[in-house]
């Protein structure tokens, strides 16, 4: 169908070739004597613009597309409109991601996310709280929110391997999201270098990703967010070089990944329980990682985190965190030692294996040292483990060698030496970047048993003869009686801390470091009569799990080896026994955090095993004495920062206890080295590098408590979100079938909705499953223990985006049209129309992005436009017919309403976020003006020297001098590039305002009088109501907030708070006032209030005031009417009401 362009404005036309889809023509202006230029908006809402020639006109280039029905059905409305609220529901609740995930959030949580994190435009932060405090729960709250606003599809997690498994679990379980593992087989056989670009959500080892091949095709890819976990291990020292006369930077490999990574994402978080280990060099590099140019001075770098607007860094200790009613989320710990004496043949055998290791395994240089130093350190401590463990390895490293002196021999003799060279070299990929506590069982065992230091058969042999009389030795030791420290174990179990064993209720964990003791352990505790199970390395991830859930139902100890330590939470259990002490002391405080961590609700009870007449043993015991005397000092918290402590007072106590073991007469110099340290000296460095400042020791929980009650109150009803996605289903002929147990399931997904060809959520997020067997849309039910493993079905899901995508597309012809409805409390008919509007902003890099969306409803009837709240179609219900005397709006009245929206909200909300990012841009450049322009002047003053010394005739500084230019010259542009991304960070504009439809509203047909009285509305009979409810709460002594006025949803008119004595909030009311100008009468309340009494329980009440404007009003309060009023409140079928009668008012109110 064709006409003159000119009466196509206003219409809805379709423009092959320019435009896809139905536009409408909002102007055609003549350019020249030849085209018109044509101005359109699209379904989208935006504005474009084409050209389009006076003969393509005339021969039909624009062809009118009918006009949409004058009415189309209420319930196709009110599913497109539900659809667009549900997609932009975190603009009205202000905690959307624990609202829509199985977290609870904790006060200290909710501040990190929604505080510190999620509000910056650009992420560069620090999240240093202590070992325990949740921050898996709070990075992955960060990401959830993040994800739901769209600008997070693409995320890298970096941890030690060992967490991989760990932080897969979580956010699967806590945050229904499913994330890949990178490892190495499945980057070398299945993706490739690809791997890192075509796997939008992925964890990865650091030790993985950090090696060169790997690399190369990591530096491909580009991140929204990317998370390193431990971050600490990146580390990078600065030394003097005296040739070039200044510091240089020597990165590990794992500091040079992180750095790498951190220019390919605009939003990068650092987590770690560490952040400095004593070294003021390795802490201000390890800030770098944020920004190398705005931590580019020392001095400057300490002042600027330690501000209280700094961006960049918070740090909160166990002791001061509360939860939300102000009670220590730690309960108190208790450590002892528990020190026991080897016997005489103990004690020989342990010195004749100390000579055999000083004398075959002696120390070596390069990788091929890294590989001796491992092999040393396990054998001594098998040693210092159990006699079976000592004994197993001496007898497999016997039998290894003798197995490479076979292989040689049975080659000529000419070949032999290129054969030895070959038996010795041991296939460990080993850096000097990974400690013990990094390898392998695997690797551990390969070092013990397979490493060759002899260079020669004799050699070998040798030492095969001194290994086959020291295993004869252990097994005659071990034949001489029981162990002392096995007898020390006993002992221990005996102590009336641990008698809760003997009737079940308490639960023991045993450390230690080895597969054999944990073998022997658990041999012998079964014959004492407990019921055990155990964790090590060779348990593959699923099976651990498991064994933790057999640990809490109904076994008595579990006993789990290092290896096994990271990953698991045993907040069940309060007992603990190290039977093997670490001799790095940070992996005390870790295993100590598997127990002692949020969610603990008894005293943590642990027990350290030493040997007294051990070198070792001596100086563990000593440290824990002297960590004791501490404790005072250090407010408590000496396990918490035992690792900084001993680097603080240069004490390396794991290369004490190696060297002592090499060298006893040292143990007395060693003693005195523990002796000296210090607590003051980690206090005054703490606050020499600004960590202390930067401690956040008081968590806001009034803060906190408000943004709870607000998400508590404006968050998506669960009973919207499951209606919405049944009703969804049925559209979409998708089957959604109840369980006998309350849950729901989908045995089929149609290919339609798992299809990214499509729907653009599946290629932005992920596919559904082809099936899911337990569905549910409660986090409450995700709580109980036989509903953990249903999938909790929010609309962050996968699925749940499918199917709300899928089901615009099959309401597309809404979009821009009327319905009709009816309202319980219309007198009057009356419209609402319904926008979505966005606020756009731009990146560092200058790219847009968009800075918040939101659905908004706009009533118009006699007193003109004004706001409502965007649920309001819940209390609406759908009619068959426009009612009478209103029409459907045309272009000047949906013009006039949308410049409404543009300068009632959409105006207010983008100055509000130009303030807040102009802020954050402002609080950047204002550090970064001050770094540079320091580090300016120091350089200007190294090239001023430098050039002088050259002018002097020092030839050989000019290379160094031209050096000092070239790096004054990149300070400069660096300066000019950063300046420049934080001024387009500040810039926030108005987006695109689209017009969805509108709801024609009618009162309410075919009431009965009870019915029609109780829901007829009087404004002078409600603010009389309004008045005394708010001074009935004053004069209790509550704080009353009218909220009537907000039309944000929230389904009451009240929100009324009682304080303590300290200030704090302990019991808030939601308050729905009903007034009547009867004496008594029956009343209504619509679809939000009624659910909102159910979601509320104890803290809704109904008060309802008889006689308002008589001179003698009768008010009446009740308490949880969900409950109280129970079956007595009736639905009304006609309109989306419930009628509750006066009398059950009057017999349930006080």
């Amino acid at each position: 169908m064709t006409a003159a362009v000119t009466d196509l404005i206003g219409k809805r036309v379709r423009v092959p070739g320019h435009f896809a889809g139905i536009v409408r023509l909002e102007a055609a202006d003549p350019l020249g004597d030849d085209f018109f230029e044509l101005r359109v908006r699209t379904t989208a809402g935006g504005l474009d613009e084409t050209q389009l020639a006076r003969a393509d006109l005339e021969n039909g280039a624009i062809e009118l597309v009918d006009e949409q029905p004058a009415l189309v059905p209420g319930d196709d409305f009110f599913d497109f409109v539900e659809a667009h609220r549900i997609e932009l529901a975190f603009a009205h609740d202000p905690n959307f991601a624990v609202s829509m995930s199985g977290v609870r959030g904790l006060p200290h949580q909710i501040v990190a996310v929604y505080r510190h994190m999620l509000p910056q435009a650009r992420l560069r932060f620090v999240l240093a709280d202590d070992p325990g405090a949740g921050k898996t729960i709070m990075a992955g709250l960060l990401y959830k929110e993040l994800r739901l606003r769209g600008v997070a599809d693409r995320v890298l997690i970096v941890c030690p391997a060992p967490l991989t498994f760990q932080w897969r679990q979580e956010l699967a379980d806590k945050f229904d999201e499913e994330f890949d593992i990178l490892s190495s087989d499945r980057v070398k056989w299945d993706l490739g270098d690809e791997a890192w670009r075509r796997t939008d959500r992925a964890i990865t080892s650091i030790d993985f990703a950090k090696r060169d091949e790997v690399r190369a095709g990591l530096e491909r890819a580009d991140w929204d967010l990317v998370i390193v976990d431990e971050a600490h291990k990146c580390s990078a020292v600065s030394r003097w070089d005296p040739t070039e006369e200044r510091e240089k930077i020597h990165k590990t490999r794992r500091y040079g990944l992180v750095e790498h990574l951190s220019g390919r994402t605009e939003r990068l978080l650092l987590m770690t329980a560490t952040p400095h280990s004593g070294d003021p060099s390795r802490f201000f590099n390890f800030l770098r990682l944020l920004d190398p140019d705005q931590f580019a001075e020392d001095d400057l770098a300490a002042q600027q985190i330690g501000r209280d607007d700094s961006p960049y860094f918070l740090r909160r200790q166990k002791e001061d965190l509360k939860d939300e009613h102000g009670a220590d989320l730690f309960v108190p710990r208790e450590v002892s030692l528990q020190p026991f004496s080897l016997s005489q043949p103990e004690l020989e055998l342990y010195h004749a294996v100390t000579d055999y290791i000083q004398e075959f395994l002696g120390a070596q240089g390069g990788k091929r040292g890294n590989a001796v130093a491992l092999a040393r350190t396990v054998l001594q401590r098998r040693l210092a483990s159990s006699l079976g463990a000592i004994r197993s390895s001496l007898e497999k490293r016997a039998g290894r060698i003798r197995e490479k002196i076979a292989a040689v021999e049975a080659v000529p003799p000419a070949e032999r030496a290129a054969k030895l060279a070959e038996v010795g070299v041991l296939d460990l990929d080993l850096d000097s970047e990974q400690g013990f506590e990094d390898a392998t069982e695997e690797e551990q065992e390969a070092a013990a048993s397979g490493l060759v230091v002899a260079e020669t058969l004799d050699g070998m042999r040798v030492e095969v003869q001194a290994l086959e009389q020291l295993t004869a030795h252990a097994e005659r030791t071990i034949d001489s009686g029981e162990e002392r420290k096995l007898g020390a174990l006993r002992d221990c179990l005996e102590r009336s801390e641990l008698r809760e064993l003997e009737d079940g209720r308490g639960r023991l964990l045993i450390f230690t470091e080895h597969r054999d003791t944990l073998d022997y352990l658990e041999r012998n505790l079964r014959a004492w009569g407990y019921s055990t199970c155990t964790i090590h390395g060779s348990h593959p991830p699923e099976a651990r799990r498991q064994i933790q859930q057999e640990f809490h139902q109904s076994r008595q100890v579990c006993i789990a080896t290092e290896a096994a330590g990271e990953g698991i939470n045993l907040q069940f259990c309060h007992l603990m026994i190290n039977y093997d002490l670490p001799w790095n002391p940070v992996r005390l405080e870790q295993r100590m955090g598997r127990i002692h961590r949020i969610g603990q609700d008894s005293k943590c009870v642990i027990f350290n095993f030493c040997a007294e007449n051990t070198v070792e043993g001596k100086l563990l015991a000593r440290l824990h004495e002297k960590l004791e005397e501490m404790r005072t000092a250090l407010g408590g918290r000496v396990y918490d920062v035992i690792g900084e402590l001993l680097a603080r007072n240069e004490v390396n106590f794991e290369q004490l206890l190696r060297e002592a073991m090499l060298h006893p007469e040292r143990v007395d110099q060693s003693e005195r080295e523990i002796q000296a340290m210090s607590a003051e000296s980690l206090k005054q460095h703490e606050k020499d590098l600004g960590v202390a400042q930067a401690t956040e020791k008081h968590v806001d929980v009034s803060w906190v408590h408000e943004r709870d009650l607000r998400s508590e109150e404006r968050r998506l009803m669960p009973e919207y979100v499951e209606q919405f996605f049944g009703r969804a289903c049925r559209r979409l002929e998708v089957r959604l079938e109840r369980r006998a147990n309350g849950m729901w399931r989908i045995e089929h997904v149609p290919a339609s909705l798992r299809s990214p060809d499509r729907l653009e959520s599946v290629r932005r997020l992920e596919r559904p499953q082809p099936e899911y067997r337990k569905l549910t849309f409660k986090k409450e039910d995700r709580a109980r223990a036989e509903h953990e493993d249903a999938v909790l079905l929010s609309p962050g899901h996968p699925l749940y985006k499918a199917t709300g995508e899928a089901l615009l597309h099959k309401l597309s012809a809404v979009e821009g049209a009327a319905a009709p409805f009816v309202a319980p409390w219309a007198t009057e008919p009356y419209v609402i129309h319904f926008f979505s509007y966005l606020v756009r902003g731009l990146s560092m890099s200058g790219e847009p992005e968009e800075v918040y969306a939101e659905l908004v409803a706009v009533t118009e009837g006699e007193n003109g436009l004004e706001l409502v709240a965007a649920d309001v179609l819940h209390d609406l219900t759908p009619f068959d017919a426009a009612p009478a005397g209103i029409d459907p709006p045309g272009p000047e009245e949906i013009k006039r309403a949308s410049d409404f929206v543009k300068l009632r909200v959409q105006h207010s909300e983008a100055e509000e976020k130009r303030v807040e990012r102009r802020g954050q841009a402002g609080i950047r450049t204002e550090y970064l003006e001050e770094s540079m322009s320091t580090h300016r002047r120091r350089l200007e003053g190294r090239f001023a020297e430098l050039d002088d010394r050259v002018w002097r005739g020092e030839e050989n500084l000019r290379l160094v001098r031209d050096d000092a230019e070239r790096r004054l010259d990149d300070l400069a542009r660096k300066r000019e590039q950063k300046l420049a991304g934080f001024e387009q960070l500040g810039v926030v504009r108005p987006g695109p305002v689209r017009y969805l439809g509108t709801a024609l509203v009618g009162p309410p047909y075919a009431l009965g009088d009870d019915e029609r009285e109780a829901m007829r509305s009087d404004p002078e009979v409600e603010l009389a109501a309004m008045r005394w409810a708010m001074k009935e709460e004053r004069d209790a002594g509550w704080e009353p907030d009218d909220v009537s006025a907000a039309r944000d949803g929230s389904g009451f008119d009240i929100r009324s708070k009682r304080r303590d004595a300290g200030g704090r909030v302990v019991e808030v009311r939601r308050i729905e006032v009903k007034g009547r100008g009867s004496a008594r009468g029956d009343v209504s309340l619509c679809r939000t209030e009624w659910i909102a009494a159910h979601r509320h329980g104890d803290s809704f009440w109904l008060y309802v005031l008889y006689g308002a404007t008589s001179g003698s009003p009768r008010g009446l309060k009740v308490r949880d009417p969900a409950r109280a009023l129970g079956d007595r409140v009736k639905k009304v079928t006609t309109v989306t009401a419930y009628h509750v009668p006066g009398q059950a008012i009057e017999e349930a109110g006080g």
